[in-house]
Formats: C-alpha cells, sequence, structure tokens
C-alpha cells in the first residue's frame, strides 16, 4: 500500500481502520438515535482496541513518528492533564477523567501525529477517503433530520442514566438526528467545503452528486438556526479564498478583490438563511405546537419525573429567547470565576461540577434556573478552567508554533495543490472558530474534533515533506 516493506503495510492498515471506525464513532456520538442505542458502545470498543494496538505498533516504530512538528507540547498538554486530574482526586472522577486522557491521546498521537517518511500522495489519498466518509455521513444525517422535520417529529428521549436528549424539531430549530444542532450545523458547514473542493475536480456527473451533498447540508444549516454555524460558514469562505489565491499566486489586488466577493457571497449567505428561517421555521414550529397540543390533551396522566425535566428545559428556552448570547456570557464570566480559585492547575474536566459546588456554590454554572453546566461552550476557556493556566499556555504554545510552521511553509505550496491545501486550513478554521462557542477539539468525541486533528495533521506533514525535498 504505502510501501513495499510488509509491516508498515500491516500498521497503516490498522491505522486507517481505527481512523474510519474513530470519524464513525464521532457521528454516532451526537447522533440522538444511535447514541440511545447499544451501536455507539460497540463502536467505542471497536476504537478503543484498533487505537490500542495502533498506538503500540508506532511505540515499536516510534523513529518513523518522532520528527512529527510539536508533538512534544502536545505531550505536555496531557501531562498538564493528567496533574490536573491528580491535583483533583478527592472529587471522586479520577476514572472518568482517565478515560478522556486516552482519547486525547488518540486526537493527539494517531490523527495529529502521523508518518514524516510516507509519500504525501499516499496521504492525499487517505485525505480523499475520509472526507467521503464524512461527506456520506453528513449527507445521512441531513437526510435523516429533513424527514423527521417534514414529519413534524419532536420529542424529548431519555437514556438509562437519565440523560435527556432532544430529537426532531423543537424551539423554532432543527435538532433533527443531532444531539445538539449547533453540532450538526458545523458539521454541515465542514461538508460544504468539502463538497465543494471534490466538485472543482470532478466531470459533471460526479459535480451533480457533490451539489445535492451541498445542498441538503445547506439546508440543514438553515433550519438548524446555528449562529455558530453562520460564523463559522462566513470564516469557511475567507480562509478559502485568501489560501486558494494566495498558493496560486496572485497579485494583492486580485486577492483584496477575491476577498471582497468573499464577503459579499458571505451577506447573500446570511441574508438567504435569514429570509428562509424567518418564513419556514415559524410555520413549522406552530404545526409542531399544535401536534404536541393534540397528544397532551390525549394523554391527560400524572407528570412523571422526566415530564418536570422537560418542563425545566422549556423553561430555559424562555430564559434565553430575549438573551443575544444564549446565556454564554453568563457561562465564561462564571467560568472565569471558578478559574480564579484553582488558577495553576484548573479544576479537572469531569471533578469541575463537584469542585465548583464545593469552592463557589454561588456561581452561574451551578446557581441557575437550567440545571448544571459541565462545559462552558467555549473550548479555549474550558482548557483554562480544567486545566488551569499551565495547559491553557502549552496549548497557546502550540497554536502559536503551528501557525508559525505554517506560513513559514507556506512559499513551498505547490499550484496544483491550491485546493488541498485550502481545504484543509478552512477544515481547521472553522473548527477552531466553533470552539469559541461549543465544547469542541478537546475533551469531545465530535466530527469536529476529528477535523480539527487529522487535518492539522495533513498539513504538517505536507510542509515537512516539502522541507525534507528541498
Amino acid at each position: 500500500m504505502l510501501q513495499k516493506n510488509k509491516k508498515i503495510d500491516y500498521i497503516y492498515s490498522v491505522e486507517l481502520a481505527f481512523k474510519i471506525a474513530f470519524l464513525l464513532l464521532t457521528f454516532a456520538t451526537f447522533n440522538t438515535f444511535i447514541y440511545l442505542s447499544p451501536v455507539q458502545p460497540v463502536l467505542v470498543k471497536i476504537c478503543l482496541g484498533l487505537g490500542g494496538i495502533a498506538l503500540i505498533l508506532r511505540a515499536i516504530h516510534f523513529k518513523e513518528y518522532i520528527k512529527m512538528p510539536y508533538w512534544f507540547v502536545l505531550a505536555g498538554f496531557i501531562g498538564s492533564f493528567l496533574l490536573s486530574i491528580f491535583t483533583n482526586r478527592q472529587y471522586g472522577r479520577m476514572t472518568d477523567d482517565l478515560k478522556w486522557v486516552i482519547w486525547t491521546v488518540f486526537l493527539f498521537f494517531l490523527l495529529y501525529t502521523v508518518r514524516q517518511k510516507t509519500k504525501e500522495d499516499s496521504y492525499k489519498k487517505e485525505f480523499t477517503l475520509i472526507a467521503h466518509v464524512f461527506i456520506g455521513c453528513s449527507v445521512i444525517e441531513a437526510i435523516w433530520s429533513l424527514y423527521l422535520m417534514f414529519t413534524y417529529y419532536s420529542s424529548f428521549l431519555t437514556s438509562e442514566s437519565g440523560e435527556m436528549l432532544i430529537a426532531g424539531f423543537k424551539w423554532g430549530r432543527l435538532w433533527g438526528a443531532y444531539t445538539d444542532p449547533n453540532y450538526g450545523a458545523v458539521v454541515s458547514v465542514v461538508a460544504i467545503f468539502l463538497c465543494i473542493y471534490f466538485f472543482m475536480q470532478r466531470k459533471l456527473p460526479g459535480k451533480l452528486l457533490y451539489g445535492i451533498a451541498m445542498l441538503l447540508n445547506y439546508v440543514y444549516i438553515v433550519f438548524s438556526d446555528s449562529r455558530t454555524a453562520e460564523l463559522t460558514m462566513i470564516a469557511g469562505i475567507l480562509s478559502y479564498i485568501f489560501v486558494y489565491q494566495m498558493v496560486k499566486r496572485k497579485g494583492v489586488k486580485k486577492i483584496l478583490l477575491s476577498l471582497l466577493c468573499g464577503v459579499l457571497l458571505s451577506g447573500v449567505f446570511l441574508a438567504g438563511t435569514t429570509l428562509l428561517k424567518l418564513e419556514y421555521n415559524v410555520k413549522i414550529q406552530k404545526e409542531v405546537t399544535r401536534i404536541e397540543k393534540e397528544n397532551a390533551k390525549k394523554n391527560q396522566k400524572n407528570k412523571t419525573n422526566a415530564e418536570k425535566k422537560k418542563e425545566q428545559m422549556l423553561g430555559r428556552k424562555k430564559d434565553i429567547e430575549n438573551n443575544i448570547s444564549n446565556g454564554r456570557l453568563d457561562l465564561w464570566k462564571s467560568g472565569l470565576e471558578v478559574w480564579k480559585t484553582s488558577p495553576v492547575l484548573g479544576t479537572g474536566y469531569n471533578s469541575f461540577i463537584p469542585y465548583t459546588k464545593e469552592n463557589v456554590e454561588d456561581t452561574y454554572v451551578v446557581n441557575n434556573n437550567q440545571g448544571e453546566y459541565v462545559s462552558l461552550h467555549n473550548g479555549y476557556v474550558n482548557i483554562l478552567v480544567y486545566q488551569g493556566i499551565l495547559g491553557f499556555l502549552l496549548m497557546l504554545v502550540f497554536i502559536g508554533l503551528a501557525i508559525r510552521y505554517y506560513v513559514k511553509g507556506f512559499a513551498s505550496i505547490q499550484k496544483e495543490d491550491g485546493g488541498y491545501l485550502a481545504v484543509l486550513t478552512t477544515g481547521v478554521v472553522i473548527v477552531a472558530c466553533s470552539m469559541m462557542f461549543l465544547l469542541e477539539g478537546v475533551y469531545t468525541n465530535s466530527p469536529g474534533a476529528f477535523i480539527l486533528w487529522s487535518f492539522l495533521g495533513y498539513l504538517m506533514h505536507y510542509f515537512y515533506s516539502k522541507k525534507e525535498e528541498k
């Protein structure tokens, strides 16, 4: 496959199998129905098995990965995570946190870290396969979600552990099959740019398929009513245009003109989604509400605990509908209040709630009308609070070094690779932007986290390979 050496072929096969299984797991985890089914735990076990084997093989052949840029900073970040867990061990959440250490190791050392001696063409082929699996999953999710919307499905579902999940069309927005419309909409944004990349490469029959995939994902974005998706779409448009034009060595005037076109395109996108939402989301919600009232009259029973939880969630809708940040500013402020009580090492991830209850019991994240917030709805603030200034600085150093490596290697990009580098960069930019509003990138097995670390790994490998060629 990649090399004639059978050992290397075997390692590559295991790694590729892990990546595909892990990508499927991320979609299963964020699909309400699959998450509540026996399928998701099976995928977890498959990923743990393949990931464990892949890590052992990499440890044996560590010399082939040791030159990956800045892996040691990520290792330091994991060390910081372990230190935070140990420091907060009295809250009894070490086991849960150690599980996330394993998944973080997978993100950093099985997705981001790649074999430096492997030829660039091999990773381009791998990217093509991964991208099509991603597009395929996004299309299935979009079709599934739109079907639920057109059938006016709206429901609260409860897991065996008592976790409340929403499915269908609720509160004037499409959750669909996703556990959260914001994550689902960001998936659709990434899928659209992947489709654009392959659309430009294929002939007419293929273009039609990618066009349909783009349309389905765009429609999901519209009805999801996700402002996070709208912002990441704008960031993606500008990123893709800028990188593509820079690689093509266009003049300053052409680049500025292209960016201006990107701004105009962003305006059209925002206007279009806004008009469609105003026209259809309200109508669909009225019909959903009518059906819910009719069902409620048919089932006049005593309220169960589950129904009371539903009312609390409905109360949350009323509380946030007049808040432009959907309560995020309150969460960020509260997170900083908690961080000040443990600024160096943080609270740990799963120990965050018990730590907060003991040390800052009056703060918003545990003292509000909606319930306790494990996440602060900002990936960067999460790092600061969970791992303190130590973990935050390590991640900041990694980001800075990665950007410098990218900028220094930009001149080595070949013109024919403009689309490839543009779509990889855009994927990273989209997820990095979504981290401003979601639990994304780390502490989660999401499609976005998969895109962030795998695409960043492909980028670093590209620049390293060009550097070696020189």
